[in-house]
C-alpha cells in the first residue's frame, strides 16, 4: 500500500475516531500483535507523517507504514465488559478512503497492507 493511501486512510479514521475503539497491527517481520492509538487530536505532521507514525502504538517508537503487514479491527474491544465496535460502519469508513483488500468475518476486519 502506498504512503499516500496510508495517509488518506489514517485521515479518515481520525475523522471518525469515535466509531473506532481498537486497531491492532502486525509488523511484516515480527509475530507480535501491537495496537495503534488514534485519538481525535491525532494530527498529520505531528503524530503521523507521509511514511509512518511517531509513537502512537503499543510497541513504541517509530512505525513506518511499510513495516505493517495488516491491520485488524476486532468486533470485541473489551471481553470483560463485552464492549464492541460496529464492523459494518468501519468497513464503510475504510471503503470511503479508497480500495483496500479486506478479509472480513463476524469477529474482525483484517485490512491487508503488505503482500
Amino acid at each position: 500500500m502506498s504512503n499516500s493511501k496510508w495517509v488518506r486512510l489514517i485521515d479518515r479514521l481520525v475523522e471518525n475516531v469515535a466509531k473506532i475503539q481498537k486497531i491492532e497491527f502486525k509488523k511484516v517481520q515480527k509475530d507480535q500483535i501491537g495496537e495503534l492509538y488514534l485519538e481525535e487530536d491525532t494530527t498529520y505532521g505531528f503524530d503521523y507523517w507521509k511514511n509512518g507514525f511517531e509513537g502512537h502504538n503499543s510497541l513504541g517508537g517509530w512505525l513506518t507504514f511499510k513495516e505493517i503487514e495488516y491491520l485488524i479491527f476486532p468486533r470485541i474491544v473489551n471481553s470483560e465488559n463485552e464492549s464492541s465496535q460496529d464492523l459494518n460502519e468501519i468497513k464503510n469508513l475504510i471503503n470511503s478512503a479508497g480500495q483496500f483488500f479486506l478479509e472480513i468475518d463476524e469477529n474482525k476486519i483484517k485490512l491487508i497492507c503488505y503482500k
